[in-house]
């Protein structure tokens, strides 16, 4: 069984740069983040990227960063050791319930692209809560149409396994859980923020064998359980088997692309 500390590791080593570094990137190059200021990061990780808005601001702010994991940020905290930054300190934190009075930030940013969607709506209420007035909110989220070719893959196999009208209902579901761009901006303007805008880019990975794919950190710790978990306990071995399989026929001696839509909204408070 893997421990949280070999899950921090992984973190560290492959979900952060694989996964994370694309949602940051597309942040970075498309929103404008104050140079001033204290500003609040929410699933920070390991702390790379909270580290990087920290060094752009050097005497001139504070970066918090939180996260729900100890061991992530026993990392993160060592990290900032080596960097000898002084404007920083980790927190730990859920999303869901941030530990700070409201009105505190000059800007808010949050990683909700791993978020469990049914906590996506709380998460920003509490981010939009602790900003000031006229802080941005900004939140990266993976949006509909992220995973499309596992998902027509996971469909084949259900039906090679006879259990796709047994769990059709639930599949689709899980298709259609991530919102929309749209539902987004929808969502962040129904919850307060104005000046709305979003940026979307395609974000793709590849995986030499349909094996490398479903044990990959990147999927195996953060996806599959909530993907496998329609199935039966006791059909799971036969499904991922099946999957395995379709890929290694589907995929012709080149490797198998996975894409996500990854989305940073955000808007004023």
């Amino acid at each position: 069984m893997t421990t949280e500390k070999e899950l921090a590791y992984r973190y560290d080593l492959f979900i952060g740069p694989e996964w994370r570094r694309g949602f940051d990137t597309l942040l970075d190059e498309n929103i404008e983040i104050p140079t001033e200021g204290d500003i609040l990061e929410v699933n920070c990780g390991t702390g790379d990227h909270a580290l990087e808005v920290a060094g752009r601001l050097k005497a001139k702010g504070e970066v918090v960063a939180v996260d729900p994991s100890a061991e992530r940020l026993e990392l993160a905290r060592a990290k900032a050791l080596v960097t000898k930054l002084q404007n920083i300190r980790f927190e730990q934190a859920m999303s869901t319930g941030l530990p700070f009075p409201s009105n505190s930030f000059d800007t808010v940013i949050g990683d909700l692209s791993l978020a469990d969607n049914k906590e996506i709506e709380t998460s920003l209420v509490e981010m939009i809560r602790v900003a000031k007035p006229g802080a941005r909110v900004a939140a990266l989220l993976a949006t509909h149409g992220s995973f499309d070719e596992f998902f027509s893959i996971y469909w084949e196999a259900l039906m090679d396994t006879r259990l796709v009208d047994q769990v059709w209902g639930k599949l689709e579901a899980l298709i259609r859980e991530r919102g929309t761009v749209s539902d987004a901006e929808e969502m962040v303007s129904r919850l307060g923020l104005h000046e709305v805008q979003s940026v979307t880019e395609k974000e793709e990975f590849d995986f030499e064998t349909g094996a490398e794919f479903l044990k990959s950190p990147v999927i195996a710790d953060t996806f599959l359980s909530e993907w496998l978990s329609i199935i039966p306990a006791e059909k799971r071995q036969e499904v991922t088997a099946a999957i395995t399989r379709i890929i290694e026929r589907e995929r012709h001696d080149m490797p198998f692309d996975v894409s996500a839509k990854a989305t940073v909204v955000t808007g004023i408070k």
